[in-house]
């Protein structure tokens, strides 16, 4: 008998800890934002296709997203399509934007300026930062990295296929 209440705590210490270790990977991971490299077009009908990044802020708080411009060895992102946003890559320094709680944004991603000696299955990455704007526990940087081998890079921009959504 003995045995049997020893056998019923042990499952029920386990079923617990793996509930609470359900519990806290669902908090953390629900509210990381997501960073993706897409191809868009430049602009609406147009044929030129370009690769973007897109974020996401799964989150119902604000987010504070920032990163390093004016390496030219690395992918740059834009703040955004205006001559000031372009400007802004190519001068030494940090770029932060915020987005709302379940807001995304679409920006301009900058090819390495040595692209085409890059080697085709090297991997080319976005290294970005991230915090809560009003972080209730958690106050240091967190980071994300977008990444993507260059040959599937440039099959995502010469395969761009344009649907309508909708």
């Amino acid at each position: 008998m003995d045995t049997l209440y020893e056998i019923a705590k042990a499952v029920g210490a386990a079923s617990g800890l793996l509930a609470i270790s359900l519990l806290l990977w669902d908090r953390y991971v629900k509210h990381v934002p997501v960073a993706v490299v897409v191809a868009r077009p430049l602009m609406a009908g147009s044929r030129q296709i370009a690769p973007f990044l897109h974020l996401k802020n799964p989150s119902d708080r604000p987010i504070l997203v920032s990163w390093n411009n004016g390496d030219y060895r690395k992918m740059r992102v834009a703040k955004g399509q205006s001559l000031e946003g372009v400007l802004q890559t190519m001068f030494d320094g940090e770029t932060t934007i915020s987005l709302d709680g379940g807001a995304e944004a679409v920006l301009p991603i900058f090819k390495p300026r040595d692209y085409d000696d890059i080697s085709s299955e090297s991997q080319i990455e976005l290294c970005l930062r991230w915090k809560f704007a009003q972080p209730r526990i958690w106050k240091v940087d967190r980071s994300i990295v977008a990444s993507i081998r260059k040959i599937d890079l440039d099959q995502l921009i010469d395969g761009y296929y344009e649907h309508d959504e909708g």
